[in-house]
């Protein structure tokens, strides 16, 4: 009988794997945590800033798209219902709900746009909420700063940012109101968010055999060219290699509850390798004691959560994507909780893309009934990695699905702009051909779907979309909202002025119309529609 292997997120890899390299040694058997492809992974952020993201160089869609966003809200909605229940809590001060390294926002616009109204329509609206996003890139927070999108949310005092640090910051120093968040200001728990962050910090590895400890350690060499021009990886034209130095005695780390996990798996693992979040695992630290050991931690990323998924692999493979990231170990993560006394829910299935998880610390005395039943429900019904292989189930088969099926499933993505977009030529074809095609329904889907999207300017004009459906259907002021987004993100484009000219002029708005057919016609002379409505407007 052929033995059935369960997938655990994590690369099977084994010694045979890894041959010695050849080429130029950039350094020679360091930790994996200290090793200069971290520094090659700051810079790569620093100098990509939002690019990494516009470019599609680094994966974001699956810990970023509004399904997520909303089982995150429903997960934290629950939370403040436990808290606000303690008798302890102090309704006059703020709850800060954190995200570590948010790239360029998408989430964060996304969790605000279904969390808030959850909020505001309960009996929790007086509380105090702000969003602190966050991110080690400076060029991040410039862009947050002015992003027309998320502007309304920092005047009005909801979201706030800042530069942080995972490896080192004991503090929040806010960009938009100037304060500076340290113990003494801080009264409530942080909820903490962590999506596709963890994998790309710095990581230690180590290998147990015949109940001893070693040290995965890493060489770096370079061949002194890129070997695919087409690969802007930072690992481009670099490999690397794994030694294994046996650790002498039990005090590796300076942190006794780190050493402590290091020993676990000494005492339970036999031929076999596991990594451990160390950067992560001391952030986590920091933030602990900075909010008094009142801490919800929620983290969707590509990692394993048992010790069945370390028995006999070797060190872990650097994935590459522009940047580098490891599977991360969700497991010695949990150890750390519960070495704190903290809780931790993991997903009872396996997951082929991400797992989420739910870590939670606290000094009150709290069951946290209404966090767990949330968690619960959400995750174990059809979670962030559920969704995601049930979009690319259905997306390949859109063609068959009749226009309200579509529609339907638009929906229970909770308007999801990937989706739409996959939908939009199909949909398009069948607003001529289809008899009692839905537009009414069409129109409040393009509203929806606009407003749980934060544009950036990546591949895929959304708005421009959007904005010709509308005007199609007889929408031409929220079609030139659109068209105007459209050039905010993606720069001044001939067609879009045309599509402007034809909105104004369906509103009888004609000097705007001319306006924006002299723009048109300055981008593109040649441009026919602009110089025949432009001739029919200067006949009146």
């Amino acid at each position: 009988m052929t033995k059935i292997v369960k997938k655990h997120n994590i690369n099977k890899v084994s010694k045979s794997n890894y041959a010695t390299p050849t080429g130029v040694v950039l350094e020679a058997e360091k930790s994996l945590s200290q090793s200069l492809l971290w520094k090659l992974q700051a810079d790569f952020y620093a100098n990509q800033g939002p690019e990494a993201w516009i470019k599609g160089i680094v994966p974001q869609y699956i810990t970023t798209n509004p399904y997520i966003a909303h089982l995150y809200a429903k997960t934290v909605f629950g939370y403040c219902r436990d808290i606000a229940s303690d008798p302890n809590f102090d309704r006059s001060a703020t709850i800060y709900i954190m995200e570590l390294a948010a790239g360029v926002g998408r989430f964060t616009y996304a969790f605000l746009k279904s969390f808030l109204p959850m909020m505001q329509n309960s009996s929790l609206k007086e509380l105090k909420i702000q969003y602190l996003i966050t991110d080690l890139a400076e060029r991040n927070v410039e862009y947050w700063l002015n992003h027309s999108f998320l502007n309304p949310y920092f005047e009005s005092g909801v979201l706030d940012c800042a530069a942080f640090d995972m490896a080192k910051d004991e503090e929040l120093r806010l960009r938009y109101s100037g304060e500076v968040l340290n113990k003494d200001k801080l009264k409530n728990p942080l909820i903490l968010f962590a999506n596709y962050t963890f994998d790309s910090l710095p990581q230690d590895t180590f290998y147990v055999h015949d109940e001893k400890l070693f040290e995965g350690l890493v060489t770096v060499t370079t061949q002194g060219e890129q070997s695919d021009p087409k690969d802007s990886s930072i690992l481009a034209g670099i490999d690397y290699s794994y030694t294994d130095r046996l650790i002498q005695g039990s005090s590796y780390y300076e942190e006794s509850k780190i050493n402590d996990i290091l020993l676990f798996y000494r005492g339970c693992l036999d031929d076999s390798a596991f990594s451990l979040p160390i950067v992560a695992l001391r952030c986590l630290q920091r933030l602990i004691r900075l909010f008094r050991d009142d801490l919800l931690l929620i983290s969707t990323d590509k990692g394993y959560r048992n010790l069945e998924s370390m028995n006999h692999i070797y060190h872990p493979f650097l994935s590459k994507h522009g940047s580098i990231s490891l599977t991360v170990n969700f497991h010695a993560m949990e150890l750390y909780f519960t070495g704190l006394g903290g809780k931790v829910i993991h997903s009872i299935y396996e997951h082929e893309n991400v797992t989420t998880s739910l870590f939670l610390l606290s000094s009150r005395s709290h069951d946290f009934i209404e966090t767990s039943m949330a968690y619960h429900e959400i995750i174990e019904n059809i979670g962030p990695d559920d969704f995601y292989i049930m979009k690319k189930a259905v997306v390949p088969l859109h063609k068959s699905l009749t226009t309200r099926e579509l529609l339907t499933f638009l929906r229970y993505t909770r308007w999801d702009s990937r989706t739409f977009l996959e939908f939009y030529n199909t949909l398009l074809e069948r607003i001529a051909e289809e008899e009692d095609f839905p537009s009414e329904e069409l129109v409040a889907a393009i509203h929806k779907v606009w407003e749980q999207f934060l544009p950036i300017g990546e591949e895929g004009d959304l708005a421009y979309c959007l904005g010709t459906l509308l005007a199609y259907f007889g929408h031409d002021r929220e079609a030139i909202t659109l068209f105007t987004s459209s050039i905010e993100f993606y720069g001044e484009d001939a067609a879009i002025y045309y599509e402007l000219a034809l909105c104004h002029y369906n509103l009888q708005e004609f000097n705007q119309a001319l306006q924006y057919l002299e723009i048109a016609l300055t981008l593109d002379p040649d441009a026919e529609d602009a110089k025949r409505l432009k001739e029919i407007i200067t006949q009146f």
